[in-house]
């Protein structure tokens, strides 16, 4: 077989220089993805030309390697474990995200960015990479550390609704009725993924036992069925990340999840070289002009130092939700700059969200896109280590900021399991939840087909559409709230 069709001398050249990197990175105390995204800068047309990022060798394996990505994202949220994390992974995860990607947006919207860009680089911030924490926390004896689990959990919860958010955003378009009927075709395939793939699976898992078969053919099985849900969803005009990451979660929740989830683990490692060398060779590149743009030496320092920006913003938010608001959810305060500093290194899905973003970002922020997300993960990650090792000064500022809930001061974290009362109350919001998404998408359907009154109020139509949708949404929003207040300061009376 010719070298084209096989070629074998490319993918070795990319395994060899990305893990020399990655270990040049790793002794440098810094996160090897650094490595590999910097092998596919090198390779890329930036420098050596020697990979083009359309070319069918990074298309395939980039692809491939996020299918695996999200796949064993999927295996590593087990909903029972996710659920045992306690309320405070739900209360003090959601106001992190608002804290921190609100901060992003405010900064790049008002810097004149578009409205698509600025959400996403604000989505970004809460990004953070489980894998560099998990693997520190264990390094460092931290991971039964309570304020260390309920990081974890908040990053679980964030993954968890990053991909949604990601899905949402990325189908954002001129169209807005379109961008809506996206979102609301990628919650419901979410839904139906999850109990077919959960329903048919324990059922060729109990056939595959009982007939004497190993773990090797429900790994096999399962890799079969992530590649069709994620196909299907793409079928649906939805990303391919959607059906990889809710397959993964289904199976997760079988008797075989853990061992396939072992099993995965050495695919997730091979094609996540190719996934973030594929990055690499985004770096600088306009897609939509299929040439190399390198940006002046300013216009970098400048994107540089927003990446700067963006990182101690991200991490005054992470250190507000944690010492203002972790004491409503068992945190204590001399902890919470554990916490806090622990969600603050950006990884793998800062990549995805790049990525994604590219194809549907106007052109000109479709090319610096790459370029600031690899400069939020190397920032991120490079403050981690230092900010981390001067912990005692982080505690002595936060010492200093306000307590505006007056709880007892506690001397000790302490993770509030779910109740059933609890988790009744999450399906309460939940409910509520998609009751107001649902009155949200039907009132974008409509917007369009709202006569124009000629009242002399400026934005007319939007204004009568925003009323429409307050009075009638205003009931399960209003009970949505009142179950997340039972659940948030129920929990810190506990």
């Amino acid at each position: 077989m010719s070298a084209e069709l096989l070629p074998l001398l490319p993918i070795g050249i990319i395994i060899i220089l990305a893990i020399a990197l990655s270990i040049i990175v790793k002794k440098l105390g810094q996160n090897p993805v650094l490595g590999y995204i910097a092998a596919g800068f090198v390779l890329g047309p930036a420098v050596l030309g020697f990979l083009h990022p359309h070319e069918p060798l990074v298309l395939g394996f980039g692809e491939m390697g996020l299918f695996i990505l999200l796949f064993y994202l999927g295996l590593e949220l087990s909903l029972k474990d996710f659920l045992e994390a306690g309320q405070a992974a739900l209360g003090l995860g959601l106001i992190d995200m608002v804290l921190s990607a609100g901060f992003g947006f405010l900064l790049m919207f008002f810097l004149g960015y578009s409205f698509l860009f600025a959400i996403i680089i604000g989505m970004m911030l809460f990004c953070t990479s489980t894998a560099v924490v998990a693997k520190f926390a264990i390094d460092r004896g931290k991971l039964h550390d309570p304020s260390t689990q309920l990081a974890v959990s908040i990053l679980i919860l964030q993954d968890f609704l990053g991909i949604l958010l990601l899905v949402l955003a990325t189908s954002m378009s001129s169209e807005g009725g379109n961008a809506l009927g996206l979102a609301m075709t990628a919650l419901v395939f979410a839904v139906a993924a999850f109990f077919a793939v959960h329903y048919l699976s324990r059922i060729v898992e109990k056939w595959l036992t009982e007939n004497g078969f190993g773990h090797t053919e429900i790994t096999l099985y399962a890799l079969g069925v992530g590649l069709i849900v994620a196909m299907l969803g793409s079928f649906l005009q939805l990303s391919t990340a959607l059906g990889a990451y809710f397959a993964g979660f289904a199976l997760a929740e079988t008797r075989s999840g853990s061992k396939i989830k072992n099993d995965v683990q050495f695919l997730r490692d091979f094609f996540l070289v190719f996934f973030f060398v594929a990055f690499g060779t985004s770096i600088f590149f306009d897609t939509s002009a299929n040439a190399l743009l390198i940006p002046e030496i300013g216009t970098l320092l400048f994107f540089l130092g927003i990446a700067a920006v963006l990182g101690i913003g991200a991490l005054v938010a992470h250190s507000i939700s944690c010492s203002i608001f972790g004491p409503l959810f068992g945190l204590a305060r001399k902890d919470s700059s554990n916490t806090a500093i622990l969600l603050l290194p950006l990884g793998e899905f800062v990549v995805i969200l790049a990525t994604a973003a590219a194809v549907v970002l106007p052109a000109g922020e479709n090319t610096i896109i790459a370029t600031i997300a690899f400069m939020l993960i190397a920032v991120t990650v490079i403050m981690f280590q230092p900010i981390y090792n001067g912990i005692a000064l982080h505690q002595s500022i936060v010492q200093r900021l306000p307590k505006p809930f007056k709880l007892k001061e506690k001397t000790r974290t302490k993770i509030v399991r779910h109740t059933p009362h609890s988790i009744r109350l999450l399906k309460k919001i939940a409910i509520n939840s998609f009751v107001v998404l649902c009155f949200a998408a039907v009132t974008v359907l409509f917007y369009k087909q709202l006569p124009d009154f000629g009242v002399p109020i400026p934005h007319s139509r939007l204004v009568t559409a925003a009323l429409v949708f307050l009075f009638f949404a205003f009931v399960p929003i209003m009970r949505s709230l009142k179950a997340l207040e039972e659940l948030s300061f129920g929990s810190a009376k506990n």
